[in-house]
C-alpha cells in the first residue's frame, strides 16, 4: 500500500481530466524536453519515495519497545512525524510522476481512438482533428516555421537544417512527413502502404523522383496555401538534379518571376524570365496546327473557309516549314519554289476575289497577319523553344486577362504537345520538367482543360518529360464530370492543399471501413453498429489545413506532409542578380541609338573635359518656366530659355546684347571675333563662376559641370537676324 502510495496523485488528477483534454492540439504535443522531464521526473519520484520509505523504516525500529504494554511519551509524536512525511514525500512523488502518467493516459485515449470505441461520437472526431493539428505543428517545429494554432497562418521562421532543396542522398527533398505524435503498440506495428518514388524508405522524408518521367502531378489548392512556394521546391530539386526547368506562370506576377530567377541564379544556376518564344518552330504539320488555332472555331458556317487555310498553309510548306510571318508573306507572293506540283500553286494563286484580283494565299495571309500582330511582343524567329539547352530555368509569366496573353498560353501548350511528340519521335529521353501555375487558365473557351490535361499527363511519361499542373479547385480542370474524372486518373500523383470543395478530390484517396455506433438519446450507452467506409482524409481537415500542409496521393499510398521553406537569400544577392540582369548603358535595344551630335571646334579646348561623368543637366521642356538651378554635388546649373537664364545668386545678371547689324560686312567682323574668343577658352576657378560676354544668350554654369551635349556655352552667338 505504501509502495503505490504516489500514484494516487496522478490518478485522481487524469480521472478528473478525462478525456475532455484530448480534444486540444497542445494535449497531443510532444516537445523535446518531454522524455527528459518523463524519465527525470519517475526516477526523482522513485528516489524520494524510497528514502523517505526507508526513514520511516528506520524511525519504526528505533522506537523503544513498550513498558507494561504503554508506548513511551515520544513514541506517538514519532509516529505521527514520520507519517506526515511520508504522506508530503508521496505527494511530491505524485507530483514527479504525473509526466509518465500522461503519457500512459495520452497512449490509451490513442488506442481507443484508433478503435473507435469512445463513447461519445462528436469527442470522437475532435480528438482526431487535434491529433492531426498537433502532428502538423510538430512537423513545422521541426524544420523551423512558426504556425498560429488557431488559423493555421505561418507567422514566422526560425533555424533549422531543412530547408529545400534538402539533401537526401540521391535524392532532394521538399517536405517533411506529418507522422502521429502519439502513437500505440498497433500503429507501430500496422503495415503501411508507402508512396513510391516520392517517400524514402524510413517514411519522413517526401522527395524528388530519381526519373524525370515519374514526376507527374496534379496540384489542386487554394490561393494562399504555400502553392508556389511548393512549386519553387520542386523547381529547385530539379535544378540539382541537373534537369532544365520550365515554367508556365499563368499569375502572371513578373516579380515572382523576377525573384524565383534571382534566386536559382545566386544558387549558381542560369535562369532567364519572359523572353521571346519561337512560335514557328516544328514540324509544317506541327506549325498549321499552331496557326490554326489562331482562326476561329468551325461552327459549321466557316467549315470550308477553315478547309481553306489549312490547305494553304500546307501547300506552301510542301518543301519546308515556315519561320517566321515574313517568310509566309514571301511564300504567299512567290509560291512556286515551295510547292510540289502546279496544282498546289493553283490553290495558293487562284483568285477569290475579281474584283480586287485577291487570291486565296492572300486571304489567308490578311487573316493571319491580324490574328498574330498582337503577339508580336511575345514571339520571335529567334526565341527559345521547348528543346534549348540553356538557360536551365526559364520562367514565363502570363496574364491571362489579357486576350493576346491568353492565345499565346494555349499556344505554349500547343507546343508543348508537339515538343513531346517531337521526343517520342527521336527517342529522346533525356530529363526535362514543365511546370504550368493556373493550368486552366492557359486553355481557351473551345477545349477542355480535363482533355487536355489527360492528353498531357499520358504522353509525358513515354517522352520521358516531368510534368505538373497546378489549378485552384478540381473543378477548375473542366466542367464535365468525365473529363475531370478523366484528368484525376490519368495516373498523374495528386497533390492536395487546402480546398473549400475537397470531396471530390479527397475521394481519390480511398476509404476504409469503420464502425458506426448507435446509443441511448441521453448519456453514453452504446446500442447496435455498423461497418461502413468513410474518407482516409476526412474532407473537414481539408478544409481546415494549415498553410503549407498538403497530402500526396499516389498508387494507394498517402503521404501527409509539409512543405519546406526556401533557403534565406540575402538582399544584396537578389540586387546583385537583378543588376546582372539589367541591361547595360550601351547594350543594344529595339530602337535605333540617336546619332551624336558633331564635335565643335571648341571641344578641344573645352574646360570641362576632364569633368565627364557627372549627370547631364535636366531637360526643360517647358521654355515659359524660368529657370531654376539643380542642385547635385555642389554643382549649380543652369538652363537656357528664351527669355534668358538668372544667374546664381549674388551674381549681376549682364546687360542684354546689343542689336547687331544688318550688313553683311558687319556680320563678318562679329563672327570672326566670336571664333577668336572659342578659340581661347576661359579660365574657371574653383566655386567661381566665369561670366560670359554679353554677345547673346548666355548660360551659367558653376565650376565643376558639364553642359549637355548640343548646348550653347560660353559666347557662341546666336544666328543673325534677317532684319
Amino acid at each position: 500500500m505504501i509502495v503505490f502510495l504516489p500514484a494516487l496523485l496522478p490518478y485522481l488528477v487524469l480521472h478528473a481530466v478525462g478525456m475532455r483534454l484530448a480534444t486540444r492540439a497542445r494535449y497531443w504535443v510532444v516537445y523535446r524536453w518531454w522524455p527528459a522531464a518523463v524519465a527525470g521526473g519517475a526516477c526523482a519520484a522513485v528516489a524520494v519515495h524510497v528514502a523517505v520509505v526507508f526513514q520511516l523504516v528506520r524511525a519504526i525500529q528505533d522506537t523503544p519497545p513498550a513498558v507494561n504494554g504503554l508506548a513511551p511519551p515520544d513514541t506517538t509524536a514519532a509516529v505521527v512525524s514520520a507519517f506526515a512525511q511520508l504522506a508530503a514525500a508521496s505527494f511530491f512523488s505524485g507530483v514527479l510522476l504525473l509526466p509518465i502518467a500522461w503519457v500512459i493516459h495520452r497512449r490509451r485515449v490513442a488506442r481507443l481512438v484508433m478503435l473507435r470505441r469512445v463513447a461519445d461520437v462528436v469527442m470522437q472526431e475532435s480528438i482526431e482533428t487535434a491529433r492531426i493539428v498537433a502532428a502538423d505543428l510538430a512537423t513545422a517545429h521541426r524544420m523551423g516555421v512558426r504556425v498560429d494554432r488557431e488559423t493555421g497562418q505561418i507567422l514566422g521562421q526560425t533555424e533549422s537544417r531543412y530547408r529545400n532543396p534538402y539533401p537526401t542522398g540521391e535524392h532532394w527533398a521538399f517536405g517533411l512527413m506529418t507522422v502521429p505524435t502519439i502513437r500505440s503498440l498497433q500503429d507501430r506495428f500496422r503495415d503501411v502502404r508507402r508512396v513510391r518514388d516520392w517517400v524514402d524508405k524510413s517514411d519522413r522524408i517526401v522527395q524528388m523522383p530519381l526519373v524525370a518521367s515519374a514526376v507527374r502531378a496534379i496540384l489542386l489548392a487554394e490561393s494562399g496555401t504555400g502553392k508556389t512556394v511548393l512549386l519553387n521546391a520542386l523547381i529547385f530539386c530539379a535544378l540539382k538534379m541537373g534537369w532544365p526547368v520550365i515554367m508556365l506562370d499563368a499569375k502572371g506576377d513578373p516579380d515572382d518571376a523576377r525573384q524565383l530567377v534571382a534566386r536559382a541564379r545566386a544558387a549558381g544556376h542560369t535562369a532567364e524570365a519572359g523572353g521571346r518564344w519561337n512560335m514557328f518552330g516544328g514540324t509544317p504539320e506541327q506549325i498549321t496546327a499552331k496557326l490554326m488555332r489562331l482562326m476561329p472555331p468551325p461552327d459549321g458556317a466557316n467549315q470550308h473557309y477553315l478547309k481553306e487555310v489549312r490547305g494553304i498553309l500546307q501547300n506552301i510548306q510542301g518543301k519546308t516549314p515556315l519561320r517566321s510571318l515574313e517568310d509566309l508573306q514571301a511564300r504567299v507572293q512567290d509560291a512556286r519554289p515551295h510547292v510540289r506540283s502546279l496544282a498546289e500553286l493553283g490553290q495558293v494563286d487562284r483568285i477569290v476575289d475579281s474584283k480586287t484580283g485577291e487570291t486565296a494565299g492572300h486571304r489567308v495571309l490578311g487573316a493571319l497577319s491580324v490574328a498574330l500582330r498582337p503577339l508580336d511582343p511575345w514571339i520571335s524567329p529567334t526565341g527559345w523553344n521547348y528543346g534549348d539547352d540553356a538557360p536551365q530555368l526559364r520562367v514565363v509569366p502570363l496574364l491571362p486577362v489579357d486576350d493576346a496573353q491568353a492565345i499565346l498560353g494555349d499556344l505554349l501548350l500547343v507546343g508543348l504537345r508537339h515538343h513531346m511528340s517531337t521526343r517520342l519521335s527521336a527517342g529522346d529521353k533525356t530529363p526535362m520538367l514543365v511546370i504550368v501555375d493556373e493550368f486552366p487558365q492557359l486553355i481557351t473557351a473551345e477545349a477542355d482543360p480535363g482533355d487536355t490535361a489527360a492528353s498531357l499527363f499520358e504522353t509525358a511519361r513515354s517522352a520521358g518529360m516531368g510534368l505538373v499542373l497546378a489549378a485552384q479547385s478540381a473543378v477548375g480542370l473542366s466542367n464535365d464530370e468525365t473529363r475531370r474524372r478523366r484528368a484525376l486518373s490519368s495516373g498523374a500523383a495528386l497533390l492536395l492543399g487546402r480546398s473549400k470543395d475537397p470531396e471530390e478530390t479527397v475521394k481519390f484517396a480511398g476509404s476504409r471501413m469503420r464502425m458506426e455506433a448507435s446509443g441511448a438519446a441521453e448519456g453514453d450507452d452504446l446500442r447496435s453498429g455498423r461497418a461502413q467506409h468513410t474518407y482516409v482524409i476526412p474532407p473537414q481537415v481539408v478544409r481546415e489545413a494549415p498553410d503549407g500542409a498538403f497530402w500526396l496521393v499516389q498508387a494507394g499510398g498517402i503521404a501527409a506532409f509539409r512543405a519546406m521553406p526556401p533557403e534565406a537569400t540575402a538582399p544584396d544577392e537578389l540586387a546583385d542578380e537583378d543588376a546582372e540582369s539589367a541591361p547595360a548603358d550601351d547594350a543594344p535595344t529595339g530602337q535605333e541609338p540617336a546619332p551624336s551630335p558633331a564635335p565643335s571646334e571648341a571641344a578641344a579646348g573645352d574646360p570641362f573635359e576632364d569633368q565627364k561623368g557627372l549627370e547631364e543637366p535636366p531637360t526643360v521642356t517647358d521654355d515659359t518656366a524660368p529657370s531654376r538651378p539643380v542642385r547635385a554635388r555642389r554643382v549649380v546649373r543652369f538652363v537656357e530659355t528664351a527669355e534668358g537664364v538668372a544667374p546664381p545668386r549674388g551674381v549681376a545678371r549682364p546687360e542684354p546684347p546689343a542689336p547687331r547689324a544688318t550688313s553683311p560686312a558687319r556680320r563678318t567682323a562679329i563672327a570672326e571675333k566670336d571664333q577668336q574668343a572659342l578659340e581661347e577658352p576661359p579660365t574657371v576657378a574653383d566655386d567661381v563662376l566665369a561670366p560670359t560676354e554679353p554677345a547673346g544668350p548666355s548660360l551659367w554654369i558653376a565650376a565643376g559641370a558639364q553642359p549637355a551635349p548640343g548646348t550653347q556655352t560660353g559666347t557662341t552667338p546666336p544666328p543673325p537676324s534677317d532684319g
